[in-house]
């Protein structure tokens, strides 16, 4: 058993436990061990990855901008310049500089400045989205530090998230129920990053089966439909509504080269039993257990999983 669940297995057995602020604090502290160790080196001698995540942070903060205007300064004489660099190299005879590490990045600071576990959670993302711009020389990098999150938020589940990494692509969401570690799950996150307004609708169903608020089954049940209809707009070309998209679908599964019926079934099931069960459930207000809103979640993933991957394909083979 890894050291992680052996300590959170301690903690239990001994009832110790932290406080939210407590809990955050441990688990940013050792999430800057991780980076250290993980990229400190690489960083030092590779600024590439820290430009472009301090490009992103700063488009993310919007801060007030310095802009440079007019201004009057005091004039100094040429003389002065030259004593005032001649002392500075003087009293700088007597030190040396230790090698640039982790802790002079830009990712250290704001992870470092980091106040709560959707700012870090922001931040991570950013650094990821760097490394992405490097992935032949940060794949490794990354896969290390996906899994050594994962095993830090073991400790930490209140405070930490969950990461998705398919491909080169990582992302990162609310810790939650351990179903969202799924395959279908993950690959639908990863898959609808090109498709923003979907991927709302989708994390918001997420969201609200995370929370366990049965009162809110409904809205998540809306945002699973919301979510597939608009894939289909998308991915088919049209503003039509998903009861309108049989022959569209069927049409687009031809061209793609599937089994007729693969397409009888994903026809029936969508446009018959799913249909039926949103217009019957959701619109007559009924009563949703966990087990069949769980069962929802699946079904529309998978749906969207297979519109995804036949996309996908299209996209590559065109490179």
């Amino acid at each position: 058993m890894q050291i992680e669940k052996r300590l959170k297995n301690h903690y239990k057995r001994w009832n110790i436990d932290f406080s939210y602020e407590e809990q955050f604090l441990n688990f940013k502290n050792r999430l800057i061990t991780l980076l250290d160790k993980s990229m400190g080196e690489y960083l030092a001698v590779n600024s590439n990855v820290d430009k472009y995540f301090i490009e992103m942070f700063k488009l993310h903060k919007a801060d007030e901008p310095h802009v440079k205007s007019y201004q009057i300064i005091a004039r100094k004489t040429l003389l002065d310049a030259r004593n005032v660099i001649k002392n500075l190299h003087d009293y700088s005879d007597g030190f040396e500089h230790t090698p640039s590490g982790f802790g002079d990045t830009n990712i250290y600071g704001c992870v470092k400045g980091c106040n709560d576990s959707q700012e870090l959670a922001t931040v991570l993302q950013f650094l990821f989205w760097a490394m992405e711009k490097e992935y032949d020389e940060t794949q490794e990098m990354v896969s290390n530090i996906v899994e050594g999150i994962r095993k830090l938020s073991i400790l930490t589940p209140h405070v930490s998230f969950q990461i998705s990494k398919k491909g080169r692509q990582v992302i990162i969401y609310p810790y939650g129920d351990p179903f969202l570690d799924k395959g279908i799950i993950d690959c639908v996150l990863a898959g609808l990053e090109d498709y923003p307004k979907v991927a709302k609708h989708f994390e918001t169903a997420l969201r609200i089966h995370q929370s366990g608020e049965t009162s809110q089954y409904r809205n998540l049940l809306d945002n699973l439909r919301f979510a597939l209809e608009l894939l289909l707009k998308n991915i088919l070309h049209n503003n039509a509504p998903l009861e309108k998209q049989k022959h569209e679908i069927g049409n687009l599964f031809k061209k793609k080269g599937l089994h007729p019926q693969v397409l009888n079934l994903y026809k029936e099931l969508l446009f018959n039993q799913y249909s039926h069960y949103q217009n019957d459930a959701v619109k007559h207000n009924d009563a949703f257990s966990l087990d069949e809103v769980e069962f929802m979640i699946y079904l529309t993933g998978n749906f969207m999983r297979l519109i995804l991957h036949l996309e996908r394909r299209e996209k590559n083979a065109a490179k």
